[in-house]
């Protein structure tokens, strides 16, 4: 006997199109939230690296820039564009052992071993006992001294004998005239010109690097330290005797003595753009540094 078969009803032609279409709304909707949401976290992703990249450079900036003396430790600014300064690094303080007419020996303090060996020697400068104020010599030459020198032929100088977190001082010679006050006992020290700008960058065409350069009279090392920054980066200048409440202007002073601190605005950029945004995303940091050693008039 023969079961009857029971005829079963399919999808419509109306119904198939029906569901098409709501699967391509909500599929739309779901893929424009997808595409939203990862938009917005590469945009959120190019603010961290821009404010890195802000935040690297003020790091690395504040080392030098705060061990800068407010007279004489500033060499060059450019006043047209204020995207380059030149200052006079101390890389170790001593005690004036011997003083020659064309040299001065030192017992210097404890210094990084790798710092001194790598320094570009810029000149030395010789502390003013009556203001307090470095007198600068540039140039000249820095070599090994005579231990002999500071401790013997009635001389007791022992700061090269000092050791400090595993640094030991030594005694080295640098030659050139010294100031007239040098005497020995007084205090010295060895600098290095360092140069900091924003320039073109070599990894971002089209935007700006920050550039620290370290030279000597016959060479110089440069290097690209930190990018991408926009054109807007830039130096302005704390002086002496202060701006009115003691605001930095952007106009260099034609007496480099009077700057006691920059104030420096990092234009950072991310590296790319996120599609859909019309530029990468920005971070300006805007950040102040005053020189150690500064005497407000």
């Amino acid at each position: 006997m023969r079961t009857p078969i029971r005829s079963r009803r399919g999808f419509s032609l109306v119904e198939i199109i029906t569901a098409l279409t709501i699967l391509a709304i909500i599929g739309s909707a779901m893929t424009k939230i997808l595409l939203s949401q990862t938009r917005g976290y590469q945009y959120d992703s190019g603010g961290r690296r821009s404010r890195t990249v802000a935040r690297s450079a003020m790091n690395i900036m504040i080392t030098d820039l705060r061990m800068t003396q407010d007279n004489g430790g500033v060499a060059y600014v450019d006043g047209t564009s204020n995207q380059r300064v030149d200052v006079k690094v101390p890389v170790g303080f001593g005690v004036i052992c011997q003083v020659h007419s064309n040299k001065l020996v030192l017992a210097m303090t404890p210094v990084d071993s790798f710092q001194l060996a790598t320094m570009k020697f810029g000149g030395f400068a010789v502390r003013d006992p009556t203001t307090g104020i470095y007198e600068y010599r540039a140039d000249g030459a820095m070599t090994t001294g005579n231990a002999s020198d500071c401790h013997g032929g009635g001389v007791a100088i022992y700061a090269d004998t000092i050791t400090m977190g595993g640094r030991q001082g030594k005694v080295v010679e640098v030659t050139g005239a010294p100031a007239s006050f040098s005497a020995v006992g007084g205090m010295a020290m060895i600098w290095q010109t360092v140069t900091y700008s924003f320039g073109a960058s070599e990894a971002y065409p089209g935007r700006l690097g920050l550039y620290r350069v370290i030279r000597d009279a016959t060479t110089q090392d440069s290097s690209e330290l930190i990018a991408p920054f926009s054109t807007s980066a830039r130096f302005s200048y704390f002086t002496n005797p202060p701006q009115p409440q003691d605001t930095a202007t952007n106009t260099a002073p034609a007496d480099l003595n009077t700057i006691r601190g920059l104030k420096i605005l990092l234009a950072a950029e991310a590296s790319d753009t996120v599609p859909g945004y019309t530029g990468p995303k920005k971070s300006p940091l805007t950040t102040a540094v005053f020189f150690k050693n500064t005497r407000i008039q």
